[in-house]
């Protein structure tokens, strides 16, 4: 049915289109012979002044029954009615009725009647025409052949119509076949191949949504999976915790269960948080907002602001940066808090924050002195919930977030996340870049 109403309603656009130019033919052609008539009255008015003058010194000497019956025989003799008439019957302006007094010839009429005055009759008018009224039925041939011309040329243009745009069609039913598959979950459809260029760009955006939409699917299933299994030990300690304060008489040890239960909360809460933050910044929810403003003051304030949780690390910070520059203030926190809580995991005492301006990039290096990443481990530390192994020192605390927090962070800002060497203290180097020119 559907395909149908795609049919008529090309069908419909290709008569149209022909009917328009039909129209436009028309109306150039009634244009034409509007701005042609004063020539052509003129013409006929030349070219028949010769037999006017014949007929008028023919029938002028003649009496009324020798006139008509002489009127009789040159009415068979010519193709278009020759005839006297009343000249109050006819519908002349009083300017033409002057032109007649004075001997001239007067063309009106689409099909041209060509009036003129016999010497001596005041009242009778000599009229010839109109000149294809012999033809009863018909139109004159000029107005005929333009019709047909023009009809041929609006059945071209339909047919021409149709021929170009039966691939639009095409291209047409098959995006309302995909539509309809994706419409009913279908996402793994294959958008179809097209044979015009128009809808290109539909296919190309399309194909690059459903990509992100594959991604977004798969990235939702793995979160829910690993969210579902991270749950599970917290839960399970607060389970046992309830349970030991329900049946611990100690206040001692009723105290440590209202920590451990606390601890556990808090864990939820920051898993919870991260899960959610991760998950905006995957599906775009937080797009950027770049506004220039003071970076520094900002890593200033938040580096002084996480102080307290970064398990009693020293942090220290080298910021060379110019007073203006391109960052949007709601999500570089993110990347900072995360940055800077990963590396308070791993370091052994020292932390430092820096930031430089070089070759049109701003430079966001967050170091530690631990023990560092190994080259091949670092693309997966950016993996959510993937937790890696450090020479010795299992992947405790934190839920594989963070990181790949930081890298949307800077890819929302045009930039990239990667993990390296820190230089000065040894350990990983969480090293951030976006333009700023």
């Amino acid at each position: 049915m559907r395909a149908l109403s795609l049919r008529a309603s090309l069908l419909r656009m290709a008569l149209g289109l022909g009917l328009a130019v039909l129209a436009l033919a028309l109306l150039v052609e009634a244009l034409v012979l509007i701005g042609a008539s004063e020539v052509t009255d003129d013409y006929v008015r030349n070219f028949m002044r010769g037999t006017v003058d014949l007929l008028v010194r023919d029938l002028a000497p003649l009496d009324p029954s020798a006139r008509r019956e002489r009127l009789r025989e040159l009415d068979a003799q010519f193709d278009y009615p020759v005839r006297l008439i009343p000249a109050a019957r006819e519908r002349l302006t009083p300017a033409q009725r002057d032109r007649l007094a004075r001997g001239e010839v007067i063309v009106t009429g689409f099909n041209r009647r060509i009036y003129a005055a016999l010497p001596g009759e005041p009242d009778q008018l000599l009229l010839l025409g109109p000149l294809d009224s012999k033809r009863a039925g018909e139109l004159p041939k000029e107005l005929a052949s333009q019709l047909v011309v023009a009809m041929v040329l609006a059945l071209a243009v339909a047919i021409l119509a149709w021929w170009q745009l039966r691939p639009l069609w095409r291209d047409l039913r098959g995006l309302q076949r995909a539509a309809e598959r994706l419409s009913a979950g279908r996402f793994d459809t294959e958008m179809p191949a097209l044979q015009s260029r128009l809808f290109a760009p539909v296919v190309v955006a399309s194909r690059a949504m459903l990509e992100r939409l594959a991604n977004a699917l798969a990235t939702q299933r793995e979160m829910t999976g690993a969210i579902s299994h991270e749950l599970r030990t917290p839960l399970a300690r607060l389970r046992f915790a309830v349970d030991a304060l329900v049946e611990e008489d100690d206040r001692e040890a009723r105290e440590r269960a209202v920590q451990a239960c606390e601890r556990d909360i808090d864990e939820l809460d920051a898993l919870i948080d991260a899960s959610l933050t991760l998950t905006r910044l995957d599906m775009g929810a937080m797009q950027p907002e770049l506004a220039r403003g003071d970076l520094a003051a900002l890593l200033t304030a938040e580096a002084r602001s996480l102080e307290p949780l970064l398990d009693g690390k020293a942090l220290e910070t080298d910021l060379r940066l110019p007073p203006a520059l391109p960052f949007d203030e709601r999500l570089v926190p993110y990347a900072l808090r995360n940055g800077l809580r990963n590396a308070a995991r791993y370091a052994r005492s020292r932390i430092l924050l820096s930031a430089w301006v070089e070759a049109g990039q701003l430079w966001l290096a967050i170091d530690d002195d631990g023990d560092g990443v190994p080259p091949a481990q670092r693309e997966a530390a950016f993996v959510p919930f993937k937790r890696l192994e450090r020479k010795g020192r299992s992947a405790t605390h934190g839920f594989g977030l963070g990181l790949a927090i930081v890298r949307h962070v800077a890819q929302a800002h045009g930039g990239q996340a990667r993990l390296g060497e820190a230089p000065r203290l040894g350990g990983a180097r969480l090293l951030l870049h976006w333009p700023v020119t």
